[in-house]
């Protein structure tokens, strides 16, 4: 029967039905709410491979794209099942058995099973690979031997059935399960990573709630919901990522109702919160703002006294107050508050003009006199370039001259990362690190440890051989009470003796999102952490629209 007929035989047969007196009318349909979330990104993601995966930026896009074993629940960081629906741990600490949810499906329709784990974490261990992120799996058995070509394969890795998944570290890691629940720990199918011509960059192939639908570079990407997601299909029928690089226009965007979601704002944010009490949110943030310095070259190479000069001549409670509105803190350290270990009592560097001008004269610049002027190099970013401005005459104050260069955020990672060799072509630079997990070893191991200089974290190329001793010796014990003095030791060198960078803030988190679109969760971890697959649009007035 055809749709029509099927129509006409209804109709016909409604006519034949009594009719009841007192039966109200039936209530009108619910219009269907779009439910398309519409966000705004500065710009493109470094690195849609997940193993590379180091900036808030591509962490937005790999959380939405992939899954890993793990996860954290939002906004209490517990760690909860992902691909893995259960695991077990030895008495000892050493070894995690996964057993893994059934029907879990990549992007291309291929079920996972846990030789795709196995790949997925050689991966990140093969030299070849080159991982930013190959530290979170160091401490597996056999990873060393396996990344100085020793080794064939991973021996602390074991795949015994399709459903299981075994890893056996070196030493117990208390917080290894944070480790697997960041986003470089996500599992890739094989046929797809493999690919020598690297298409997975532009088409990334997860198993996560959203699959890359389309993405012109620069101008917008669309997140598709996967329908056969292992916990169920997104709410979201779709995200519409644009990349709007002025903050301004962002703004206006949002105002005129173009954007649903955005994680910067331009302008008084005090005066915004007035405005947009509904859309204006806040919470705890792990995050910290500072102003690094490339170790690896003159004049900051071999000279603490130079950088705590730096650090004595910079008003961080005024860069606070007037640039950022009191929505930072000014820091005096690497943890932020929140964090286990943070020390309040850390003493840091005071605002001291004359100490800054007497450090100058101990590392051989008096008055400024043979320092050359330096560039300071800013992400485009308002905020940033005001605080930059704000640093700058701080320091002109007591005859340190510096340059603002404001650069793209792919070409500002660029010239600040440098190799693991070679250090990068910026000497003075803007700086923030957001932590991938609630534990002191995400700040202080990666920043600091000289294991990790270049794009894994350590940028600024700091080294103490007495700092990674404690940074080591702190991993390998289990009691968080045992951990957290040698953490704090090693905080205090790279603070007060070292003065390893110029500290300025603790983050703490903003967005502007409309009302309308429920379930968000902000987590201490970020709001590239906001679960997409939980959020749905609920009816709302009529807004502007923006299409691709």
């Amino acid at each position: 029967m055809t749709a029509t007929r099927r129509a006409l035989a209804i109709s016909t047969l409604a006519l034949l039905l009594p009719i009841v007196d007192g039966c109200s009318a039936p209530e009108p349909a619910k219009p269907k709410v779009e439910q398309v979330l519409r966000m705004r990104m500065r710009e493109n993601p470094p690195d849609t491979d997940p193993a590379q995966s180091a900036d808030s930026l591509s962490d937005r896009i790999n959380l939405a794209v992939h899954d890993g074993l793990v996860d954290f629940e939002p906004k209490s960081l517990a760690i909860v099942p992902a691909v893995a629906e259960s695991w077990e741990i030895s008495k000892d600490g050493l070894t995690y058995t996964f057993r893994l949810r059934p029907g879990v499906r990549f992007h291309n329709g291929r079920v996972m099973t846990s030789e795709d784990v196995l790949y997925s974490f050689t991966r990140i261990l093969d030299p070849k690979v080159n991982s930013k992120r190959r530290e979170i799996l160091a401490g597996v058995k056999g990873a060393e031997a396996f990344g100085r070509g020793q080794a064939a394969t991973v021996v602390g890795f074991s795949a015994p059935d399709p459903k299981s998944f075994v890893i056996t570290l070196d030493k117990p890691m208390p917080y290894f399960l944070q480790l697997l629940a960041t986003p470089a720990a996500a599992i890739v199918p094989r046929e797809v990573y493999d690919d020598p011509q690297r298409a997975y960059l532009a088409q990334p192939v997860g198993c996560g709630p959203f699959k890359v639908a389309r993405w012109e570079r620069s101008n917008f990407m669309e997140l598709e919901a996967f329908g056969d997601y292992y916990q169920g299909r997104p709410k979201l029928d779709q995200v519409l990522v644009r990349f709007i690089e002025s903050p301004a226009s962002a703004m206006e965007e949002y105002r005129r109702g173009g954007l649903d979601y955005m994680d910067e704002m331009v302008g008084s944010e005090s005066t915004i919160a007035r405005e947009l009490p509904q859309d204006y949110r806040k919470a705890p943030l792990l995050a910290s703002f500072y102003f690094g310095f490339n170790l690896g070259r003159p004049p900051f190479k071999g000279n603490a006294n130079l950088r705590k000069a730096f650090n004595y001549a910079v008003n961080r409670q005024a860069l606070c107050d007037q640039t950022f509105e009191g929505t930072l803190m000014p820091s005096h350290g690497i943890l932020t508050p929140g964090t286990p270990g943070f020390n309040p009592q850390l003493k840091g560097y005071e605002f001291n003009p004359e100490l800054a001008r007497e450090y100058l004269v101990k590392a051989g610049y008096p008055g400024g006199k043979g320092l050359p002027a330096l560039d300071l190099w800013v992400n485009n970013n308002q905020k940033l370039l005001e605080a930059a401005q704000k640093v700058q005459a701080d320091l002109k104050s007591v005859g340190i001259n510096v340059r603002i260069k404001a650069v793209d955020f792919a070409t500002f990672l660029q010239s600040l990362q440098g190799t693991p060799q070679t250090p990068g072509d910026a000497l003075f630079y803007r700086y923030g690190w957001n932590a991938d997990y609630p534990d002191p070893d995400a700040f202080l191991y990666w920043l600091l440890h000289s294991r990790n200089i270049g794009p894994a974290g350590n940028i600024g190329r700091y080294s103490n051989p007495k700092v990674d001793e404690l940074l080591d010796q702190a991993r390998s014990m289990s009691a968080m009470e045992e951990r957290i003095p040698l953490y704090q030791q090693a905080e205090q060198i790279a603070v007060e003796e070292d003065a390893a960078w110029l500290f300025l803030a603790d983050y703490t988190q903003r967005i502007l999102i409309k009302p309308y679109v429920q379930g968000v969760v902000l987590s201490p971890l970020g709001s590239m952490r906001i679960p997409l697959d939980r959020l749905s649009i609920e009816p709302h007035s009529a807004a502007g629209k923006s299409t691709p």
